[in-house]
């Protein structure tokens, strides 16, 4: 259980998918394709040939009063100029550098063949049907093949955006109208990583929500914020969503407390007393004894001289120091102690029986 409870919970993380679009290599075309392009392409210049024979002569007497007998350059250098400029359109826009004005020039003068060709039918419905119906064929074709030729070429460039589909827009159109938005504001040409990227935009909004509340926007980072309401540089984002709500790990458990054991108190250190200082002892005078009583008859001989002299002009005297010629003075000059005199005899007793004791 407790293993359980300690377990690390497992981090949420969002692995940002690459929302740069990458030029797509196309697969080249199979067999049968080219076989079916290569069918097209015949019954396309047959078409341009039937359509041009037939508008030559219409334009032609069209053209004749006004040119004469050059009325034949008129239905020969429209048909040619439509051929350039298509042929030329169709070149650029198969190496992505579409130029609209070579598109809309050549329609400028297929239209023109089909209103010379209409004005041969001379008001007839019928006449005018018939004198339009090959060169709409003519546009109708080149349009096809220029919308195959940009198409592919866009795809392989990784410039063609792909649609939104209808049932998305019937069943969620605030949603689908931000995502079509963001496809083309940053240029998101395909729409499942488009599909994707706002799933993971949703899912890091539900994970800030979790972690800070209800007002995250003002609590998460201002940056991180903007990156997630604008659906830009997305793959930055999720990885600090993920770093910003990431669980933090575990703490290890706390040992248990260990009970200290209970000590005897300690019993104060009784101060020593200090220890009394012996008196200081006089040192021994180191004089041989000879040297000693020689000094003493020498001193007594001084000191009879000269009752006052002192203990200091003593010792000078006898060379030796103010101390010891001071102890010799007063050992000197102490009166000796007087001696016990005899107890007197009774009075009734006689004198001679005090100086005898009797015989045994």
């Amino acid at each position: 259980m407790d293993e359980a409870r300690t377990a690390p919970t497992p981090a949420r993380t969002l692995a940002p998918a690459p929302f740069s679009e990458a030029p797509v290599s196309q697969a080249p075309l199979t067999r049968a394709q080219r076989v079916l392009a290569g069918a097209g392409g015949l019954f396309f210049a047959g078409l341009a040939g039937l359509g041009g024979y037939g508008s030559f002569a219409s334009v032609q007497d069209v053209a004749e009063p006004w040119f004469g007998g050059q009325a034949w350059i008129v239905p020969a250098g429209v048909d040619l100029g439509i051929l350039a400029l298509v042929s030329v359109a169709l070149l650029l826009e198969w190496l992505a550098m579409p130029m609209p004005a070579l598109r809309w020039m050549a329609f400028a003068f297929t239209a023109a063949t089909v209103w010379l060709n209409v004005s041969a039918a001379h008001g007839d419905a019928t006449g005018m049907v018939m004198h339009a119906a090959m060169p709409v064929l003519f546009v109708t074709f080149i349009e096809a093949v220029r919308h195959a030729i940009r198409r592919r070429a866009g795809i392989a460039a990784g410039l063609v955006r792909e649609g939104v589909p209808v049932a998305r827009w019937l069943l969620a159109p605030f949603s689908t109208f931000r995502l079509w938005r963001r496809m083309v504001l940053w240029q998101i040409t395909s729409y499942p990583r488009a599909l994707d990227a706002e799933q993971r935009r949703r899912h890091a909004l539900a994970l800030l929500g979790d972690h800070y509340g209800r007002k995250w926007k003002s609590k998460a980072p201002a940056d991180v914020v903007w990156m997630l309401r604008d659906g830009v540089m997305l793959d930055q984002a999720l990885v600090r969503v993920t770093d910003l709500t990431a669980p933090e790990p575990p703490k290890p458990p706390e040992p248990e407390p260990v009970p200290a054991p209970v000590l005897a108190p300690e019993k104060p250190a009784r101060r020593k007393a200090p220890a009394k200082k012996a008196p200081e002892r006089a040192p021994r005078s180191q004089i041989p004894r000879s040297v000693a009583t020689d000094n003493e008859a020498r001193a007594l001989g001084i000191i009879a001289a000269e009752p006052g002299i002192t203990g200091a002009e003593l010792g000078r005297r006898l060379d030796i120091s103010a101390r010891q010629g001071q102890r010799l003075l007063s050992r000197l000059a102490r009166p000796a102690p007087a001696a016990a005199e005899p107890a007197p005899a009774p009075a009734n007793e006689p004198a001679g029986e005090t100086a005898a004791t009797p015989a045994s």
